[in-house]
């Protein structure tokens, strides 16, 4: 899809349909549905396969879109996805959280009735969760060496450098050169 029409329709996206109407072209617009549509299924279930979405796309949805081809429903799909990033990753930090919340209820549950059981098996999954029990993995800054650099004015030192037999002569030609062509481009001023 190009930059430009998708840049338009996610503009439009989240806007009222009548509105949404006036500033897409009928195409673009039936697309838009088929995005928001996606966008919704995504956000209720991020771990919605891709593959039911395509199928829903490609089948159509009753009074939402028309069925699209196979092609059409991924570049849709990659278009969402693009639109959302990877939800996927953002929805396993949501279960972590949820599990290390619920980890800690449970302790505090297990305290307030004096379970010490409880108590042991809600610190153990916190420790599981938050990798507490694991060393942290640090940068081993042992490992890195600074470069022995020893500064030099000699060019040959320089692998792509090729020498200069006569440096001076070389010189002289090089102002000479550019010299006349600065004469021959220098114009006089006018004063205003």
């Amino acid at each position: 899809m190009k930059d430009e029409a998708f840049k338009k329709i996610e503009s439009v996206l989240y806007m009222k349909e009548s509105e949404a109407a006036e500033q897409l072209t009928p195409f673009e617009n039936e697309r838009r549905k088929r995005w928001m549509y996606c966008i919704n299924q995504k956000m209720e279930d991020p771990l919605l396969p891709d593959r039911i979405l395509v199928e829903t796309l490609e089948a159509g949805y009753s009074g939402l879109f028309s069925p699209v081809a196979k092609s059409t429903a991924y570049r849709d799909l990659a278009a969402v996805q693009k639109i959302l990033g990877n939800i996927q990753l953002a929805a396993k930090n949501w279960y972590r959280y949820m599990i290390i919340e619920g980890a800690k209820k449970a302790f505090d549950l297990a305290y307030t009735r004096k379970d010490a059981k409880g108590m042991a098996a809600a610190l153990d999954k916190i420790g599981k969760y938050t990798m507490a029990d694991k060393p942290d993995n640090d940068f081993d800054w042992s490992q890195m060496i600074p470069l022995d650099i020893e500064p030099s004015a000699d060019p040959d030192l320089l692998e792509s450098i090729e020498p200069i037999g006569d440096v001076e002569s070389r010189r002289r030609e090089l102002r000479a050169l550019f010299k006349s062509d600065l004469k021959s481009r220098a114009t006089d001023a006018e004063e205003v």
